[in-house]
């Protein structure tokens, strides 16, 4: 059942937990500028975020936000391993919680955190945001015109040069910490279900290729569907990096390189709210070459506009009992599926299907 109290507020009584690069970069700052959200809390136990937020709550015990009845949503973006044990605990507490991702180290406790959400009433939002990309808004765009007519090949990359750790360290040096495959990952597989729905099978390689690493730091994973592959792949070690997306279809390709712009801003200190926020320049637009009948063309097509705020419209229109979730819990489960079937593929070396 739908809360009547969070339905009929203004804005939503929100808290942080966690205040690093997701905290700080991804959460707070959206938070403060949307009018349906009212940045109440932040769990950290550290001081910049003080300084940043004068108006905000810093607290250094997550305790002090379950138990304060004035915070409606709750915004879990700690190391993953505590997603579970810090989203049932809000859940129990009442609050609605949006979950970074991976929402959880594994498809059982997610599943309890599910039903712990519905016994409660409360709702669960898994933060996968690069849905609102503008690279990916484009493919998709794309794609629903039929520009390319029957997707035949399906590439997707997140490649970077990073050779030395130099953040979230808990995620390599850990054999359980979930490496690459659990971070970057859980976007890529979650921008192909968008695309496309659940694949039949997968088949997936994994590799410790940074010295001293125990989780995996690159991948390459095969989602497999009854027409066609969407590889999916991510590197540590690409120092010149290839397209972001390659599409081919029965009716042309659209290839286009460089990652979307928001992260970048973000960390830049660029709020959301600036004009140029989400926007690329024409030089980096993908290349789309389709020939459709008798219209054949080669351009360079428009990227849209990069928008993670529509997380958080998408966030307040669900509470406000406007519109079903725009990711769903049931989507975050079956991303979660995937990454356990890669593991059991890449040390079986085989396909496995779904």
């Amino acid at each position: 059942m739908r809360d009547t109290k969070i339905e009929g507020q203004k804005q939503f009584n929100t808290a942080v937990i966690g205040y690093g690069l997701s905290g700080s970069v991804f959460h707070a700052p959206f938070i403060q500028k949307h009018p349906r959200f009212n940045l109440h809390s932040i769990v950290t136990s550290g001081n910049i975020a003080a300084t940043i937020y004068p108006n905000t709550q810093i607290v250094r015990d997550i305790n002090r936000v379950t138990d304060n009845p004035e915070i409606d949503l709750v915004v879990i973006c700690t190391p993953h391993f505590f997603h579970t044990e810090q989203a049932e605990l809000a859940i129990d507490a009442g609050k609605h919680v949006i979950i970074e991702k991976p929402v959880a180290l594994n498809s059982a406790g997610f599943i309890r955190i599910m039903e712990k959400a519905a016994q409660k009433g409360k709702l669960i939002f898994p933060f996968h945001n690069r849905r609102w990309d503008g690279d990916f808004l484009t493919v998709k765009k794309i794609l629903a015109e039929r520009h390319l007519g029957e997707i035949v090949s399906f590439e997707s990359r997140f490649d970077r040069y990073t050779p030395v750790l130099n953040r979230a360290e808990w995620r390599y040096l850990n054999e359980d910490g979930g490496g690459t495959l659990f971070d970057l990952g859980t976007h890529l597989i979650d921008q192909s279900l968008c695309l496309f729905g659940k694949p039949t099978s997968v088949f997936c390689l994994l590799y410790n290729q940074r010295e001293g690493s125990k989780a995996n730091d690159s991948f390459d994973l095969k989602l497999i569907y009854p027409r066609h592959t969407a590889s999916l792949r991510a590197s540590v070690f690409t120092r010149e990096p290839g397209p972001r997306f390659e599409v081919h279809g029965t009716y042309g390709s659209y290839v286009k390189y460089y990652f979307d712009r928001q992260e970048e801003s973000l960390k830049r200190g660029i709020i959301p709210d600036n004009k140029y926020f989400g926007l690329e320049p024409r030089k980096c637009f993908g290349i789309l070459h389709t020939e459709k009948g008798t219209d054949k063309q080669k351009i360079k097509y428009p990227t849209q506009r990069g928008n993670y705020m529509g997380f958080w419209d998408d966030v307040a229109a669900t509470l406000l009992g406007k519109k079903p979730q725009e990711v769903t819990p049931e989507s975050a489960l079956l991303n979660l599926n995937i990454i356990e079937a890669a593991f059991l593929s890449h040390k079986e070396k085989c396909i496995v299907d779904l």
